[in-house]
């Protein structure tokens, strides 16, 4: 996904290099002993030469508001000369340095670890091979001492190169929503995939890791090879990006709106500061049991996300075959409709965070399954709404709640239960409801650890059901606004993930209301549905990279 202030200012230049007349020149006119580069295909992305970085204004913000009782109207010199109007749109100039970057796809490695008693181990690494070149800065400067008039000014000066590279991946795996699961991965330094990887892609002179590279500055005009290396991935992952932070010193900075200001702060202690990085997307082809290494290609802006909501799709209309799911029929029988499952929103800065997600929907339709007055028409019912692994499942927690404990379990399990507000009484004669009420328990709490070990210590090991029935009941969702749509389940299941965002999008946008259009992402793909949306629809061929502000750090 992109931030809002996501610009895409730089275009690709792709070079071939060991193939083709080209590379037979190259190798003609190369001195002896000249080692070419494995075939492949290298993306450059050329410097960014705009100066909008190297001007920004801001109020300073510790005088302005910190001191906002200093303020005053002068009765004879201009109110602008005080201290306070004085802090207002100042104006910060930087010189700015950005690094050339120039990649090859990823691809995978495999070589020998060291392990226990002098043994070895075969480990398998996805590494991106790249380059940077220093190609200089550039700063906004007073065009011949006239403070009125600006002009852009080049510069040249040795550069620390800092490599911080980050693999993300935001497909449907095991979220509770069942649409949108992030996964992340830092960069590793392994020497021993670094000499796998020199030989094979016959790097002529010092391969960097991100260690290495950080060691002596990098002059003007030089280039170095790196590369940034990634090991025990998830195997399923498909399509991920890959951010690099560190090749410019780019920044955005802003007040924080809800910040104590002191007047004895120091400028610019409570802004919000936003490193610039580069995103570059890929996809990988066929499945986790097919890892070649060559079948790793560049993604466009906006494919990820395409194929993220497209397999969201397919995994809702397969639902019905695989666990005989009749979801508005289920959901009729306890007096829901899909809206009635819909959670709020979950904004762009959490979405990359582990942020628990809502399991309001689970806990109502809970209640309302224990409201069936006759315990034998329950069945059914659940079987209808959440296939038949729904009855296992919920008997699974239940059964877990009441089960006994001992030890200091039991006294957490005791405070557990008196938090939720449930009885032994309610526990006895009103199972359903208890563990409705226990569920809304475990949802109420936002921090992730804590809400873990509460729910470990209501449910003891059925814990793990609540996020599989949240998933479920999420798909049932889905199932439902898809009919609303007017789409043919047969036909989706039949066409691929692309085909199958066609078809919702056009769905979607057909929809004048913007309110409806909202609700009707949210049905499909749970909390992130909107924004993630919003990314898929910025669909581009042509840019296969994006500058990004994030990380937004206080100073």
């Amino acid at each position: 996904m992109f931030p809002p202030s996501a610009s895409l200012r730089w275009s690709a230049v792709v070079v071939l290099f060991g193939c083709g007349a080209a590379a037979t020149a190259a190798r003609a006119a190369a001195p002896d002993g000249f080692v070419p580069l494995a075939p492949g295909v290298l993306t450059v992305v050329p410097p960014d030469i705009s100066t909008d970085d190297t001007l920004q204004r801001s109020d300073i913000i510790e005088i302005t508001r910190g001191l906002a009782d200093r303020a005053w109207t002068p009765r004879r010199d201009a109110i602008g000369g005080t201290l306070v109007e004085r802090a207002k749109n100042r104006t910060y100039s930087r010189d700015i340095w950005c690094l050339e970057f120039a990649f090859k796809p990823p691809r995978h490695v495999d070589f020998d670890l060291p392990g226990a008693e002098l043994s070895m181990r075969r480990k398998r690494a996805l590494y991106l091979l790249y380059r940077v070149r220093n190609a200089g800065g550039r700063r906004t400067a007073h065009e011949g001492g006239d403070a009125t008039k600006l002009e852009r000014e080049t510069f040249e000066k040795p550069v620390r190169f800092l490599p911080h590279f980050v693999l993300e991946s935001i497909e449907g795996l095991a979220h509770p929503e069942g649409s949108i699961h992030y996964r992340g991965y830092l960069d590793r330094v392994v020497p021993e995939a670094v000499a796998a990887i020199q030989r094979r892609e016959r790097i002529p002179g010092r391969l960097y890791d991100s260690a290495s590279m950080v060691e002596t500055e990098i002059a003007p005009g030089e280039e170095r090879w790196g590369v940034a290396i990634w090991i025990d991935t998830d195997p399923r992952i498909d399509f991920f990006s890959i951010f690099v932070r560190g090749l410019t010193n780019a920044t955005r900075w802003r007040s924080d709106p809800d910040a104590a200001v002191s007047a004895d702060d120091p400028p610019g202690s409570v802004a919000e500061h936003a490193l610039e990085s580069l995103r570059l997307d890929f996809w990988r082809h066929g499945d986790e049991s097919s890892v070649d290494e060559d079948e790793i290609s560049i993604g466009h802006a906006g494919l990820l996300e395409r194929m993220a909501i497209g397999v969201r799709v397919l995994e809702s209309v397969g639902r019905p075959r695989l666990t005989k799911v009749q979801a508005r029929e289920g959901l009729e029988q306890i007096g829901l409709s899909w809206r009635d499952l819909l959670v709020p929103a979950v904004p762009f800065e959490d979405i990359d965070r582990d942020v628990p997600h809502s399991l309001a929907p689970l806990a109502k339709v809970v209640e309302r399954i224990g409201g069936i007055k006759e315990p034998t028409a329950r069945g059914p019912v659940v079987r209808r709404l959440l296939g038949d692994h729904g009855i296992e499942w919920i008997e699974d927690l239940s059964r877990g709640l009441a089960a006994p404990v001992e030890g200091s379990r039991a006294a957490q399990r005791a405070a557990s239960l008196e938090r939720a507000g449930i009885t032994p009484e309610s526990l006895s004669d009103r199972p359903l409801e208890a563990l409705a009420k226990a569920i809304s328990a475990v949802d109420s709490i936002g921090n992730g650890g804590a809400r873990r070990r509460e729910a470990d210590a209501l449910f003891g090991a059925a814990a793990d059901r609540l996020e599989a029935l949240a998933r479920e009941l999420g798909l049932v969702r889905a199932l439902v606004v898809l009919d609303d749509l007017g789409l043919e389940q047969r036909k989706l299941a039949a066409a691929g993930p692309r085909a199958a965002f066609d078809a919702v999008s056009a769905a979607v946008d057909a929809e004048p209301a913007a309110a409806r259009r909202s609700s009707l992402l949210l049905g499909l793909l749970g909390a992130e549905g909107p924004t993630v949306y919003a990314a898929a629809k910025k669909f581009n061929e042509g840019i296969d990279h994006a500058w990004v502000f994030r990380y937004e750090i206080d100073e």
